[in-house]
């Protein structure tokens, strides 16, 4: 059994979950608590969707109206079981059949519920009891009146309001704030050697194989976000022609652009897989399509776009190398899609010793390609690129 936190953030639709998601991991960030924010939904929402202008998420998040494959839930069952730190799950607001399993993996719970929607609420207090899920707190979802927080033990109940989507000023508030020493608590209470950060690299588990340890985080201070210009400062502390890994939260561009860098063995931390440690997946040019995933291609005058996308949940471990389309290696390259970061760091490579002119990954948070590998004098790592013009 893991026993490292498992926090389900659950309650009904439209009451504002994957916003207190959000704001909750940015908080705990903010704090250097080492977690994972795990999204647990086919829609395919993330950080980029509340960082997103609306136009760009409403053209690229899945509509879920159907059950959810068992395969999907298979996937986020086994990445919940294997986690190597402690996770925040964001679920989906009507969780029925084979998705009520990912409940028997959750340790605690958070409910945000609506007031209006009483019947939701005896549901998802009988999902927690039914489980033998820890609460943490019950909150209740509001607009406009002031929060109010009513109690403190056993569970943390309250008010939250404003939970609005693409508002990126974090929450505040006495509620959330005590929410989020509550949840600090918890993870903090946990210290396996799996927890161990940038201060104090554990031998055993920092493995010498790795070669250098990258921790992205040094190169941030807590409440920044990454910007396309920090690249260069990045690439500089790439070692040369030595193995070397990367750990630590960072937007997919940022993984692209440090695998681009060096030719030598890579390895990057997941906290969904058993071991953590990962390499690139192996992958190889074939007309086929991997059957989990659609892909497409389209020309501009001077770049292709290859468009990824993963209805479902992509498994790391695969019998054979994962199939990439062939592209014009006289132009430059644009990667789109929700992709994961054992996967675009092969992907990047792969394309990269095609010797493409360039290559770019599309942001939607930004609505623009950021490059992370360049052989021309045109365009360097961290030049934004606008899609209408390339």
């Amino acid at each position: 059994m893991n026993l490292l936190p498992a926090v389900v953030i659950g309650g009904p639709p439209h009451a504002g979950k994957s916003v207190l998601f959000y704001s909750l991991t940015h908080a705990l960030r903010e704090r250097q608590i080492p977690h994972h924010a795990i999204r647990a939904c086919l829609d395919g929402e993330g950080n980029w969707s509340q960082e997103a202008p609306a136009e760009i998420v409403s053209q690229i998040r899945l509509s879920v109206k159907t059950e959810w494959p068992a395969s999907f839930i298979d996937r986020i069952s086994q990445d919940i079981e294997h986690r190597c730190l402690p996770f925040l799950i964001d679920m989906g607001g009507r969780p029925r059949g084979k998705q009520l399993e990912l409940f028997r993996l959750a340790t605690h719970a958070i409910l945000l519920l609506r007031a209006d929607k009483p019947e939701d609420t005896i549901m998802w207090q009988r999902f927690i009891q039914e489980n033998s899920v820890v609460p943490l707190a019950q909150l209740v979802s509001i607009q406009q009146r002031e929060t109010q927080l009513t109690s403190l033990t056993p569970i943390l109940e309250g008010t939250i309001n404003r939970l609005e989507r693409h508002e990126l000023t974090r929450q505040h508030g006495q509620t959330f704030e005590h929410l989020v020493d509550l949840v600090a608590q918890l993870f903090r209470s946990y210290t396996p050697k799996e927890l161990d950060t940038a201060e104090e690299l554990d031998d055993a588990y920092f493995q010498p194989e790795l070669g250098e340890v990258i921790n992205l985080k040094t190169f941030i201070a807590p409440e920044m976000e990454w910007k396309p210009e920090m690249l260069p400062c990045l690439l500089a502390h790439i070692p040369a022609g030595a193995a070397f890994a990367l750990y630590g939260v960072a937007p997919t561009w940022v993984y692209a652009a440090a695998a681009a860098a060096g030719q030598q063995a890579l390895s990057q931390f997941d906290p969904k897989l058993p071991f953590g440690w990962v390499r690139p997946l192996a992958v190889e040019t074939s007309l086929e399509q991997h059957p989990d995933t659609r892909m497409e291609l389209q020309s501009t005058a001077t770049a292709t776009i290859l468009s990824i996308q993963i209805p479902t949940r992509l498994e790391y471990f695969q019998p054979d190398p994962f199939p990439l389309p062939p592209v014009d290696a006289t132009q430059g390259l644009i990667i789109s899609g929700r992709i994961p970061y054992w996967l675009i760091t092969a992907i990047v490579r792969h394309y990269r010793d095609q010797r493409l002119p360039w290559l770019a990954i599309y942001s939607p948070q930004l609505n623009k390609a950021i490059v992370v590998s360049s052989r021309t004098n045109i365009y360097q790592p961290g030049t934004l690129l606008d899609l209408t013009t390339v």
